[in-house]
């Protein structure tokens, strides 16, 4: 188990958003969030990440896991090109590469211990930076801009220039490349296009950590998802399965509801 939500119930004034609710996303699971507009779905999520209290309940994260959360809207700003905001979440191995190539330059002038201890450094770099795809980093920036639409001639657009849902698209690329445990993404398929939709159900299913998603977008829910979470009237119901199972699941339930009251309800007097 990566995430764990706990008896979640706030209201808002005397209206009742999440009463009790409680389910667990395990690692890699890739699970959906669905109900009507207004059940509390974004609320969940911003409770989640502790930017909404919850009246009651507790949101565990696993220690030491990282959780990224995508909202409906984002607010990129700055003078940085779309490109250049993206690489922001490589700065680690943008240091590490600048270390090595500083370190090369020591070794042409060193020898002795000092040269050993510069040469273990420099294995031990090399080795930490092809663990984190330091080689192919640019390449892989460059594949997710891709991916979600972006062209060539986009990358040296200022963020601050661009339309709401292309802010919002360079906020998901910046989420997926930085790849925390858990992603939780609200409506990711809003400013994507069918061929960009097609892309990003392919990176998700592909995705090393777990995911949790609010989405209308039932085709894309039933490529990603395995599990689904459904929230109606503060109450939650988990189901082993995609938004289809979950729709065939709840339609069984109406019909055997209703036949019990028709099998209970008292005969008409005649």
């Amino acid at each position: 188990m990566i995430l764990s939500c706990q008896g979640i119930s706030k209201s808002f004034g005397e209206k009742v958003i999440l009463n009790d609710a409680s389910f667990h996303i395990e690692e890699r699971e890739k699970a959906a969030l669905i109900g009507n507009n207004g059940a509390g779905k974004t609320t969940l999520l911003r409770i989640i990440m502790n930017e909404i209290s919850a009246d009651s309940g507790q949101v565990v994260l696993m220690k030491d896991k990282k959780i990224g959360y995508l909202a409906q809207y984002q607010d990129v700003s700055g003078h940085r090109t779309v490109y250049e905001e993206l690489l922001t979440t490589k700065q680690y191995i943008i240091d590490m590469e600048d270390r090595m190539r500083a370190i090369e330059v020591q070794m042409k002038n060193a020898s002795g211990e000092e040269l050993d201890r510069l040469m273990n450094t420099y294995t031990r770099l090399t080795h930490e930076f092809e663990l984190e795809n330091g080689y192919a980093y640019k390449s892989e920036l460059m594949g997710v801009l891709k991916g979600l639409g972006f062209t060539d001639e986009d990358f040296s657009k200022q963020v601050e220039t661009l339309s709401g849902g292309q802010k919002t698209r360079v906020a998901l690329g910046k989420l997926l490349i930085s790849k925390p445990d858990i992603l939780l993404l609200d409506e990711p398929t809003n400013h994507l296009d069918m061929e960009s939709i097609s892309w990003l159900e392919t990176y998700l299913l592909n995705y090393p950590g777990a995911v949790f998603i609010v989405s209308h977008d039932r085709y894309f829910l039933n490529k990603v998802c395995t599990h689904t979470v459904d929230l109606d009237y503060g109450k939650m119901q988990i189901y082993a399965g995609n938004y289809d199972f979950w729709y065939e699941s709840s339609q069984l339930m109406i019909k055997q509801m209703k036949d019990c009251l028709l099998y209970t309800s008292p005969s008409p007097r005649d």
